[in-house]
């Protein structure tokens, strides 16, 4: 029983020792490329965002301003064609009346009429300022001819209007002859209709107005001029829908019968931005029954009419970018934190592998610069090369980053894996020496220098002694010379006993045999002999 739990704990160990190194194994650091800029924060749209905009915020409202004053108003009558006359508005005509220069004060009184003194009254509603004043004129000129009249306005009149509804309270609102119903609206809650006015007027009729259009669309017609005695009714919104995320005009939308997503996109949110996920639109509605919200995801161009309900929350999220790495791995430094004065970083340290997330068309040259500050002492840039399709392709990391090189411009590719190889700074020796071994490299040094730090030839060195030097690649080189690092130096044997050892061995191996056979047969000739 204790073998069996003894092979199991012997089994789980080497079960996590492997687990261990495959993780291990499998492990790297992931570097994005500088060409990016800053990372980008997940594209999930804010609370704020996703809030019921304000009734001003939906149609465009500047904040209410103070009251006009008295002088502004009528400089603004007078400039404007279009001023209907009001009652309270006030005239100032003046005419001659033969050598004599009369004045008269006139004021368009409750029902709308103006009274010139022996000379009548004319009816001003629904009239302008220019039709009133003609009108004026031309009765004067009839009971005084070359009279020259003028009539100048001094005062423009103020009445009242009734905002009902959807609003915090019902409001009586003082207006003048230029306000229009787009200047009413400031109470009207975020529920509130932008799209179905209605204004009742003094003599019964209603009219419905689309202030969205009126204000966000540039149809004029939409936000009349108030007239005394309007009732204006805000009914509340049919179908108010918020739109977020990648659009030209995100915000609050009330769409109108028959409209749905498609419409809400590209006519109210003005058209996806280049990195819209279309085909991925979040809309996310309120559950009544359950009291939570209900995600589905709709394709804008399926072809199929994708409606949407009262207070739906629809999302244009960003597309989610294809990642492309590329691989390097070898004298990197791949911790979170590397120093490059470490004691690790200049005496030796583990393989690291980086992968590098690069941009579009991005260079080798490029790449190198981004993560040279995780290049150590110890990498041999010069020996770089670039694995791709089963080829190897040398690079001079070293004059890509600070010359010129014609693989500096070489574009990256899905799958790349670069190799930057270990500067070993030492030196390999071996053979008939006290110690051998390896040995800090040392510049400018000899060959006899490194036999020194081996403790020199042993006793088993051949005669004469022969020094054989090899560089990194194997090459043979000078012993004479400078050893470079990476360099092995080999000291030859006298092995002339240790090689005659064997041959001697098997010369006596076969005399023996053959001295065992002649004495057999010697035994054998003997016994017939017999």
């Amino acid at each position: 029983m204790n073998t069996i739990a003894r092979k199991c704990s012997i089994l789980s160990l080497l079960l996590l020792i492997s687990t261990l190194l495959f993780a291990a194994d499998g492990a790297g650091l992931v570097v994005r490329s500088s060409l990016f800029g800053p990372e980008a924060l997940p594209s999930s749209p804010s609370l704020k965002s996703l809030s019921l905009q304000s009734y001003s915020d939906q149609l465009g409202l500047e904040s209410a301003q103070g009251e006009e004053s008295a002088e502004s108003r009528v400089l603004r009558a007078i400039s404007n064609a279009a001023y209907p006359v009001t009652p309270g508005d006030t005239f100032r005509l003046v005419y001659l009346d033969g050598l004599k220069t009369i004045t008269v004060d006139l004021q368009v009184d409750e029902k709308g009429s103006v009274t010139i003194p022996g000379l009548g009254t004319i009816q001003c509603s629904g009239l302008t300022f220019s039709q009133v004043k003609q009108e004026i004129l031309t009765m004067v000129q009839t009971y005084h001819s070359y009279s020259n009249p003028l009539l100048i306005l001094t005062g423009t009149g103020a009445f009242s209007v009734s905002v009902v509804g959807e609003v915090g309270a019902t409001r009586v609102v003082p207006v003048w002859g230029l306000s229009r119903l787009s200047s009413v609206v400031y109470g009207a809650t975020a529920y509130a209709s932008t799209r179905a006015i209605s204004i009742q007027g003094s003599d019964g009729s209603t009219h419905t107005y689309d202030l969205y259009l009126a204000l966000r669309k540039g149809v004029l017609d939409q936000d009349p001029l108030l007239k005394s005695g309007d009732i204006i009714t805000i009914p509340r919104s049919a179908k108010t829908v918020v739109l977020a995320g990648n659009v030209y005009s995100p915000g609050t939308y009330q769409l109108k019968a028959g409209e749905g997503l498609k419409e809400l996109v590209s006519y109210y949110g003005g058209g996806v931005l280049s990195q819209a996920d279309v085909q991925k639109i979040r809309v996310q509605r309120y559950n009544v029954k359950n009291g939570g919200w209900e995600m589905q995801y709709v394709d804008l161009f399926s072809g199929k009419e994708e409606g949407l309900q009262h207070l739906d929350q629809v999302i244009v999220d960003t597309v989610a970018p294809s990642v492309r790495t590329v691989t390097i791995e070898g004298a990197v430094a791949a911790s979170e934190v590397y120093d490059s004065l470490s004691s690790t970083a200049l005496v030796g340290t583990s393989s690291g592998r980086i992968f590098y997330q690069f941009y579009p068309g991005e260079s080798v040259r490029q790449m190198l610069q981004t993560i040279s500050a995780r290049l150590m002492t110890v990498s041999d840039l010069d020996g770089t090369y670039l694995l791709r399709d089963q080829k190897k392709i040398p690079l001079k990391a070293q004059q890509i980053l600070y010359a010129q090189d014609p693989n500096a411009d070489l574009v990256l590719e899905n799958g790349d894996t670069f190799i930057i190889p270990f500067t070993q700074r030492f030196v390999s020796v071996s053979g008939a020496v006290v110690r051998s071994g390896v040995f800090a490299y040392v510049p400018d040094k000899g060959a006899n220098y490194y036999l020194a730090l081996a403790g020199g030839l042993s006793d088993d060195a051949s005669v004469p002694t022969s020094v054989k030097v090899y560089g990194p690649n194997g090459e043979k080189l000078d012993s004479g010379g400078v050893i470079p690092p990476e360099s092995t130096i080999r000291i030859a044997k006298n092995t002339f006993i240790k090689d005659i050892a064997p041959t001697v061995a098997v010369i006596g191996l076969v005399s023996s045999i053959l001295g065992i056979v002649a004495v057999v047969i010697s035994a054998i000739v003997d016994s017939k002999s017999l």
